[in-house]
């Protein structure tokens, strides 16, 4: 695990250069990443092929067991695994350590190597490494360093050896290996030019490769190979997906529970592109970025209409709803976005997107009607700038203790549709997609 003091303090940039290292030695290399967030994972595409290349771990939707679970699944195709840290090494859920990259680290018995923006210290440093590493029952193998020149690296490097810590290089400043970032955080991996190769070679020239395979975990996975999807037969029904830079938020297990159900057919709303399918997953995205979709989001309203299964999460509830727009009481940051984007109509409420963040942390959420998703409570999580405008008519499938589109009622019903604030792990509920036949 390659784990950070503190958020921003460049776990994405050092996991990447040593997964790209890894990979330019010919060795395939699974990514995984702590935690709910959608973005990182879409940036390790150069080193797995499929839909979403890093797999989300996260021990509050997915439970210990899930989490142990997922890593060996989709491990066992793989030589290496390396999974990218979130927030601070000891940063949970409420302020404890549950649910942290310390958490995790400690069920899957993988070491963690800690990266450390070192930058106007000295033997401070020396003493937040000591911090971290009695703080917790966590094997730290040892230290990557951020925010150093060559010179201070070797003169840190020799202050932490001779304290018996294992240094496995630094990360450089270099503008090949910086990524964009917006509201909700870095650019989307199919968004930003990037050359893996640059990030390779950086691993290469400033991370000490080998000492780190050396200090790697062998785990034994053996046991899951047969838990993976099997293929669909023929008449299995088809679950369309849409999925490019407007829809890229989904988990990979999520996917990979929906391939129990039928076959998935993956599409893109920004290329015109809409199958006939006899059900709908929308993840999340930036529907607010793209006014071009509005003509598409109309036609796709009569897939709802015509009482075809469908389920959308966050952008994809936005998309579903009759508009976006800002809030024009004060300056939006938002500036990509358009004031107003006519959508598709479906759900009786408008989205009005804030300068503010409106929502961010783990939900859980209960069933309080029936509907042709969900059988069972469920857990996952919020995260948007925007907020719902519901009419007063509107009716609810859920009930979380989060912010949800109105009162913490989230999960907008019409039709054969249900679409919330939510992002939901299908690992913490039972899905019974009920796909339309003929």
């Amino acid at each position: 695990m390659v784990a950070g003091t503190h958020s921003s303090v460049g776990k994405t940039t050092a996991s990447l250069c040593i997964a790209a290292a890894l990979k330019k030695r010919g060795f395939a290399v699974q990514p995984f990443k702590v935690g709910p967030d959608f973005i990182d994972p879409t940036h390790y595409s150069f080193c797995n092929p499929t839909v979403i290349p890093a797999v989300n771990l996260d021990v509050f939707m997915m439970g210990e067991e899930g989490v142990e679970q997922s890593f060996k699944r989709w491990l066992s195709d793989s030589d290496f695994g390396i999974v990218e840290g979130v927030m601070g090494l000891y940063d949970g859920y409420k302020l404890t350590t549950f649910a942290s990259s310390a958490h995790v680290a400690r069920i899957l018995s993988i070491p963690v190597i800690l990266v450390m923006d070192v930058k106007g210290m000295a033997n401070s440093a020396l003493a937040v490494f000591k911090g971290f590493k009695t703080f917790e029952d966590v094997n730290i193998a040892g230290v990557i360093f951020r925010g150093v020149s060559e010179a201070y690296f070797q003169r840190i490097r020799r202050l932490f050896e001779n304290e018996g810590v294992r240094v496995f290089g630094y990360i450089p400043d270099n503008d090949a290996l910086k990524i964009p970032s917006r509201h909700l955080g870095l650019k989307l991996g199919m968004e930003v030019e990037k050359d893996w190769k640059a990030f390779a070679e950086t691993g290469e020239s400033y991370l000490d490769i080998d000492r780190i395979l050396e200090a790697s975990a062998q785990v034994e996975v053996e046991e899951y190979y047969s838990s993976k999807a099997g293929t669909q037969t023929a008449d299995a029904p088809t679950i369309g997906i849409p999925f490019d830079s407007c829809f890229a938020f989904y988990y990979a297990d999520n996917l990979d529970v929906l391939k129990k159900i039928g076959k998935l057919e993956f599409f893109s709303p920004l290329k015109g592109e809409l199958p006939q399918c006899d059900a709908y997953y929308i993840g999340g995205g930036y529907p607010e970025l793209y006014p071009e979709l509005s003509p598409y989001a109309k036609k796709f309203a009569k897939i709802c209409q015509d009482e075809i299964p469908v389920y959308a999460e966050c952008g994809g509830m936005m998309f579903l709803a009759r508009e976006i727009r800002k809030d024009e009481s004060g300056s939006n940051s938002h500036s990509e976005s358009k004031s107003k984007i006519k959508m598709a109509g479906v759900l009786d409420l408008d989205i009005i997107f804030t300068q503010k963040l409106q929502a961010l942390g783990y939900v859980k959420g209960e069933i309080i009607r029936s509907n042709p998703i969900f059988r069972s409570s469920f857990r996952g999580h919020e995260f948007h700038y925007s907020y719902a405008e519901a009419d007063d008519d509107v009716v609810f499938a859920f009930k979380t203790d989060g912010k949800g589109i109105k009162g913490g009622y989230d999960g907008a019903m019409v039709y054969k549709t249900v679409a919330g604030y939510s992002h939901i792990h299908f690992f913490s509920t039972k899905i019974s997609m009920e796909c339309k036949r003929g």
